[in-house]
């Protein structure tokens, strides 16, 4: 358990200790930040709006739904229920070669700009 956390940590913290592969001088970003404007065009009022009323109670089914299908598989895996087992061994092993794969991608910096 200690060589797992120690290898999220390094993973981890791999992004804090990256630096830039280019050179930045003082003036560069000068000449292009004084010609453009950056201001925000003021956008319409009621235009095309994330629909609240819709998005809240979806949210909250959504919620309800996850809280009853966990407990449901808790309650099989502590009854000890072969293919609840197996099953959850299927599908957490492939999340997990996911996520360190998503770990390892943005360690190396891939998707900005990329």
């Amino acid at each position: 358990m200690k060589k797992l956390l120690l290898i999220f940590l390094c993973l981890f913290s791999l992004n804090i200790i990256t630096y830039a592969s280019f050179p930045i001088t003082e003036n560069s970003s000068s000449d292009i930040s004084n010609a453009i404007s950056f201001q925000m065009a003021d956008e319409e009022e009621g235009g095309d709006g994330v629909k609240w009323w819709l998005l809240i109670p979806l949210l909250v089914a959504l919620g309800f739904g996850a809280y009853f299908l966990i407990r449901a598989w808790w309650r099989s895996w502590r009854d000890d229920i072969r293919w609840v087992k197996i099953l959850t061994y299927i599908l957490l092993v492939p999340l997990l070669l996911y996520l360190l794969f998503l770990v390892f991608l943005v360690s190396i910096g891939y998707g900005y700009g990329n």
